[in-house]
């Protein structure tokens, strides 16, 4: 895989699903996946994906993933509250404006406005504001977001200075770049002309109590050195990487010639300000790659603040080379420079992609300690892996301290499991990473890897995943992952057909309850029937029996299937694990849209029968309705029910004789019924 560096636009949308699931990795986990469920291809669910702080306060790290080729690349960001294990649908959703690529970049900011929240800011950087593919960036406050009830608009909108800057491609906390108290952010815009054509830029945009300014002219300007750099085309925080009290910012140039050849690329690191002093434009350290193959390595492609990696006072910077060659064509390569006085201007440590292609380092994110070894790790993406099939991606964990390595191979690494069963190629899992904070509640880290062109349950799209991967060693509780009611044709068995999916981090269900809810056009419950309540049958099921195939359940209700008028039919599902724990599930939507009131249905009809056939059918109250048999020369047999419909299911047989009470010969016959709405009808076979 050797993804273009120029336009990046897509295509159409999603929503979620969840799993659980146990695999092997570096810790003992609990894994879960979010997903694009109604989604297209092109969507890119998991293009960018960031934690965030607690903000409503119930101990558990929050989450948010950004799909900008949604709505036809307008874009979309979902925010899930953290759990022990996550609702169908996200709790919050935003969406972007026409063609803007809402959701390419996404970052907790920290607290910009000085009000004791976490905030984050969306980058749309093909935004047409001052121009087109400006780029734009939207700013949302964290006390906006509990309760789920945030206001639909960002707080403070930031335009991009030019036409073509893409402003919004990359963004990262900052620190506090001043030295005034607040946090700060940085913001690239890679295809900024001021330095020369696609030279680059980046600002440090400065928090204050009001908030930030929605104007680029009280930030601090970084500028590429010349011409293609394409300088902000990532962005990080750097800590205290050179010592001292100032907080430090990172940018990458991946397409820099000036350190090691044509796009070997570079990383410039500057020094913050105290006491309320805006830092200068100089950078205070330029590294390039330390690599023997230096050309085309882009190295600054993503870069990252690695926390301290090496376990000293200071903070690291992880540096991603996706394009490098040290290993084969494209391996790509990660290095890490330490933090100190006068670090390295080249990686004290580094590794490379095990084969070609891999794109190792296209995606890194500071993992804490995910390993639970005592020591901050970092999460590498190589979404160009094709151990899982042709770009199916994959993603390792570089145990914080852990000695030089040759390759991949030597670290902690994490394949990719697709949402999709058989889905894997094609996945790009690993084009982004994330750490995920303690979005379970459990006090240990966890991470997030995206398959951004992966496969989505059910819909099969390649609308993208996320799959979090839990680092404690509880399980994930079942989880409902998907819930589909739909009206039966009247000429089928049954009236309600339910489909769903339930996840365990064991797989296995000593018993499932489902319960059927009825209720009138007010809104008070009428009946509550319980319709199953024991494990599911294997295979295809009987009408009124829970069946399971292919990890999802199916269940014909055989029930009275009509609600009073205006009224309503639902359901609930509980699930009790063969670990002993019951989940229930909540009360679940029933079949949606106009009832069906018109045809026959057979419940458990022997076909052939020998003596009687019971059967029910049904018309509109007061309509004309006729049931007949005939031959299969069409000659009628015999009138079963000539009257007017009630709206309700009306039982019948038919005893195998004609009009005159006798007893008709073996064969086939056609039971019919017709009224205004139409003709519904069924073959029978007599066999005596």
């Amino acid at each position: 895989m050797r993804p273009s560096t120029g336009n990046h636009r897509a295509a159409t949308r999603r929503v979620l699903l969840l799993l659980a699931a146990s695999l092997p990795a570096a810790a003992a986990m609990a894994d879960s996946w979010v997903s694009d469920a109604t989604g297209s291809a092109g969507d890119l669910f998991g293009a960018a994906v960031s934690e965030l702080d607690d903000v409503n306060s119930d101990g558990r790290s929050e989450f948010l993933v950004g799909a900008p080729g949604a709505l036809t690349d307008d874009g979309e960001v979902f925010l899930w509250y953290g759990g022990t294990g996550m609702p169908v649908t996200p709790h919050l959703a935003w969406t972007g404006a026409s063609n803007e690529y809402f959701g390419w970049a996404l970052a907790r900011i920290g607290d910009v406005n000085d009000d004791g929240a976490d905030d984050f800011a969306v980058g749309a950087p093909l935004a047409d504001n001052t121009g087109l593919d400006a780029g734009r960036v939207y700013v949302f406050y964290g006390e906006n977001l509990v309760g789920g009830t945030a206001a639909t608009r960002a707080a403070v909108i930031i335009n991009g200075e030019n036409a073509g800057d893409r402003f919004g491609w990359s963004i990262s906390a900052a620190g506090d770049m001043d030295g005034d108290g607040r946090d700060d952010f940085i913001v690239g815009a890679p295809r900024n002309d001021s330095a020369g054509l696609d030279a680059g830029a980046a600002y440090i945009v400065y928090g204050a109590s009001s908030g930030p300014s929605a104007s680029l002219a009280a930030a601090t300007k970084l500028t590429g050195e010349i011409a293609g750099d394409n300088f902000g085309w990532s962005v990080c925080d750097a800590g205290n990487f050179l010592t001292g009290n100032e907080d430090c910012v990172a940018v990458g140039a991946p397409l820099n010639n000036t350190h090691g050849g044509m796009a070997a690329g570079a990383v410039y690191v500057y020094r913050g300000g105290l006491g309320n002093v805006n830092p200068d434009a100089m950078a205070d350290l330029v590294a390039g790659i330390g690599s023997s193959s230096r050309a085309s390595a882009q190295y600054g492609y993503c870069v990252r603040n690695a926390g301290r990696w090496d376990g000293d006072s200071w903070d690291d910077l992880a540096i991603g080379a996706p394009f490098c060659d040290e290993q084969a064509t494209d391996a790509g390569r990660v290095e890490i420079i330490f933090g100190g006085a006068s670090p390295a201007t080249s990686g004290d440590r580094s590794v490379d992609g095990e084969n070609a292609g891999d794109n190792l380092g296209w995606s890194l994110a500071r993992a804490r300690d995910w390993a639970g070894t005592s020591a901050e790790d970092l999460l590498i993406g190589a979404p160009g892996s094709n151990t899982g099939g042709a770009d199916a991606g994959r993603a390792y964990v570089y145990r914080g301290g852990q000695a030089d390595v040759g390759t991949a191979a030597a670290i902690d690494a994490l394949p990719n499991l697709p949402v999709m069963a058989g889905t894997g190629p094609g996945d790009l899992y690993g084009q982004a990473v994330s750490s995920l904070g303690d979005v379970d509640g459990d006090g240990q880290m966890d991470i997030a890897v995206a398959g951004p062109a992966g496969n989505s349950y059910p819909s099969n799209a390649t609308g993208g995943f996320v799959h979090l991967r839990h680092s404690g060693s509880a399980p994930v509780g079942a989880e409902l992952r998907t819930w589909q009611a739909r009206w039966l044709a009247d000429d089928e068995v049954g009236q309600v057909a339910l489909s769903f999916a339930l996840t365990a981090s064991n797989g296995d269900f000593a018993r499932i309850d489902l319960t059927r809810l009825v209720y009138d056009a007010q809104g008070q419950r009428l009946a509550r029937d319980l319709l199953w309540s024991a494990p599911a049958v294997v295979g295809t099921p009987a009408v009124g029996e829970l069946g399971v195939s292919d990890g999802s359940y199916r269940f014909t209700d055989p029930g009275p299937a009509l609600p009073p008028q205006g009224g309503a039919i639902a359901y609930e599902v509980a699930a009790l694990t063969s670990d002993g724990r019951t989940s229930a599930l909540g009360e679940r939507e029933g079949p949606t849209g106009t009832a069906p009131t018109f045809g026959l249905a057979f419940g458990a009809m022997a076909n052939p029968f020998s003596a009687r056939v019971a059967f029910s059918f049904r018309a509109r109250n007061g309509d004309p309705v006729q049931v007949s048999v005939f031959d299969v020369r069409g000659r009628l047999v015999r009138h079963l029910h000539d009257g007017v419909g009630s709206g309700t299911w009306v039982p019948a047989v038919w005893d195998g004789r004609d009009t005159s009470g006798r007893l008709v010969a073996d064969g086939v016959y056609l039971l019919t019924a017709h009224s205004r709405e139409g003709l519904r009808s069924r073959r029978l076979t007599l066999v005596r």
